[in-house]
């Protein structure tokens, strides 16, 4: 990781400091794009499932 500022050391350095600066943070988004989507349909499926199995005796 980057820092923002050239300093050896962290006397005089005042304010947040993001710590992703300079990192492969669109990575970790689409890393977690992937999971929710992942989600969303592994959940869909189940329902889908679970709801066939519950109305298949009702007929």
């Amino acid at each position: 990781m980057e820092a923002p500022f050239d300093a050896t050391s962290w006397d005089g350095i005042t304010g947040a400091i993001y710590a992703g600066y300079g990192s492969v943070e669109w990575l970790w988004i689409l890393l977690s794009l992937a999971c929710v989507v992942v989600a969303i349909i592994g959940g869909w499926r189940h329902e889908k499932h679970a709801y066939e199995a519950a109305t298949k005796g009702q007929k």
